[in-house]
């Protein structure tokens, strides 16, 4: 589908972080969802991969 309207290019990111929330930076929030997680990446079986290089 086109538009008739150019694209305009935004000089400002259209998403702003609260700088409150870095005191949860270092914080686990869910460590039995993340426990979970890794035993699930330890255990898994993921086919070569050939056009690595």
């Amino acid at each position: 589908m086109k538009t008739n309207q150019p694209q305009t290019v935004k000089k400002w990111p259209s998403v702003i972080i609260d700088p409150a929330l870095d005191e949860y930076r270092d914080k686990n929030m869910f460590p039995e969802k993340l426990a979970k997680a890794n035993k699930m990446l330890k255990t898994a079986k993921l086919l070569p991969n050939k056009n690595l290089f």
